[in-house]
Formats: structure tokens, sequence, C-alpha cells
């Protein structure tokens, strides 16, 4: 098993070219051998579940990956929670075709509600994504990092949603050098923290529903109560643009009023300073959404506030 530890960033349509030419840039302009442009890849995922999501209910995702003639599977797990971040636990196996071989799961510890393995009868493909993959290694200080755009659809008898996403993947170092990389794209090009995995998107296909953090306990404490409003404000701004609709900016608003009373005045100001931007936006005459989405302060924001919720929620548990 490894442990997945990424970032995951949203690239809205118009900014995907600018994007990669500014990896494009830092590989060419970096000393070290190490950063280096790899190949781009065409990926086709196949994800599996019964028809009333036993799986993703268990925090399980279970698939088969097809490249460059192999086929690989799957087992994503929720694992940690992480603000912000996607930590999970994940095992691959390279398998001779495009069917599953539940035998493999005996490596995973599934959950007491699984291990009867009598889903595994109903199991169908409820969803597959398409996308190509430009991949960029990246050698920052001591930290290294595999960077991926990503750019397709998921598609399920439900309807379809875009893949227009950064992927920041740790691969040797710690979680500061994410930040820090994730900071420098984040001056340069409008892009904004996105907790949704692909597999949640296939599921929300079917589900029609937005997945909200579990409310906090009424003596949940301020950095509780922060981690709360600072996921509520990451699931209403991504649900905005997949729902296309700009009035989710006052549930966006609010909940960034809600994190604002829970956070150092300085990030408060920030925020209000972030709401300022916002109103001005609703002011023009232009296209809202795409008007929200310029906004560079908004994922430098996101990021900052992350960061430091990282930290202080690793400080109280050690």
């Amino acid at each position: 098993m490894a442990t997945e530890l990424e970032l995951k960033l949203m690239v809205q349509s118009e900014y995907l070219k600018s994007t990669s030419e500014f990896l494009d840039e830092i590989c060419a302009l970096s000393q070290s051998k190490t950063t280096s442009r790899q190949a781009t890849l065409s990926l086709m995922n196949g994800y599996f579940d019964t028809e009333n999501a036993t799986l993703m209910q268990a925090g399980i995702a279970l698939r088969i990956r097809a490249v460059n003639q192999q086929f690989i599977q799957t087992v994503k797990t929720r694992g940690s929670n992480r603000v912000g971040m996607h930590a999970r636990g994940e095992w691959e196996w390279t398998i001779p075709s495009d069917q599953l071989d539940l035998s493999l799961l005996d490596e995973v510890p599934l959950p007491e509600t699984l291990k009867d393995m009598a889903w595994s009868r109903d199991l169908v493909e409820v969803f597959r994504t398409d996308f190509e993959r430009q991949v960029w290694l990246i050698q920052e200080q001591d930290t290294l990092m595999e960077v991926v755009c990503d750019l397709g659809k998921v598609t399920s008898p439900y309807g379809e949603d875009a893949i227009k996403e950064l992927e920041l993947e740790l691969k040797a170092g710690d979680e500061t050098g994410l930040y820090r990389f994730a900071l420098t794209l984040a001056k340069q090009l409008p892009l904004q923290v996105s907790t949704v995995s692909k597999a949640q998107r296939g599921v929300r296909l079917k589900q029609s529903t937005i997945e909200f953090p579990n409310k906090p306990h009424s003596s949940a404490t301020a950095l509780e109560l922060a981690t709360y409003w600072y996921e509520v404000w990451l699931v209403y701004w991504e649900a905005m643009f997949f729902m296309k609709d700009d009035v989710l900016i006052q549930p966006i608003r609010h909940s960034m009023t809600q994190l604002s009373r829970c956070l150092p005045k300085e990030f408060a100001k920030r925020l209000e300073l972030l709401d300022e931007a916002y109103q001005a936006v609703l002011y023009t005459d232009g296209d809202l959404i795409s008007g929200f989405a310029s906004l560079k302060e908004t994922g430098i924001v996101m990021l900052e506030v992350g960061q430091w919720l990282n930290n202080a929620s690793h400080d109280t548990t050690h």
C-alpha cells in the first residue's frame, strides 16, 4: 500500500493553456536535473460499484485503468482527514485484461461491512473517466512532486461532468513544499483548491447532490469550526462551477464570513478584502461566474488558510 497525499486545484478552460505553458517554463528554467516534462498520457478508467453505491458509502473507490495497453486495478480509500487535501490509501495491481480480479482485495483492509464480499456479486461499471494527462516532475528544494493537468470528462448513464484540474502529488519531502509550489502557481494563474475526486464526480451525477462536511458538535473548538467553514467554502465554490449557478456566491460569502470569525485577524482581513472583490464582480455587467473565476486572490487565500489549518490541526494532535 502507498499513501497518496495530493493537492487538487481547479482550472477553468480559459486558463488551461497558460497553466501548461507556465509549468513548461518552470521545467525549462530549472537547475534541477529531476525537474522535467514527462510523456502525455491518454487515460481510460472504469469505476465499479453496486447500484446502491455500497463501496462509495464505505469510502472505497475501485477502478480499472487502461494506459499504454496495460490494465491497472486500483483501490483507493478515504484515508485520514487532511484539511483541503486528499490523503488516501492506495493499492495498485497490473492485471492481464479489463476484468476485475477481486482476489487481490485480500491485501486491502476492507471495512467490516464489506468483508463478506457479498456486494461483489452486484458490481457494475457505474461510470467512466476519459482524459488526457499532461505530466511534470518538479523538484523544489527538498520536495519532489508529480504535477499533472487532467482534461476530459466523467460519463455515466446519468450525464457527464468535465474534468479540468491540476493535481500536485507528493513524492518526497513534506506537504509544506506542496503548498509552497501551489502558491507559486496560484499567484501566476487563477486556480482554486478542490476537494472533489473524480470518483465523487461520478457518484454526484447519479445522486444529483453536493457532499458537505459533517456539521461540528455544539462544543466544537474554534479550530474545528474554522475547518468546517473552510471546507463548506470549498464545496460551495466548486458547486458554483459544476451547477453553473452564480447565485451560490451568496452561501460562499456566508461561509467566508463564518470562517473569518474563527481565524487570526490577518486571515480575517484577507477574507474581508476577498469578499469586497466578489462584491465588485457582482456590480459588473459581464458573466459573473467568469468574473469570479478570474480572481487570483481566491486560490491564494484558500491555500494560505488551508496550510494554516493543517499546521494548527497537526500541532493540536502532537
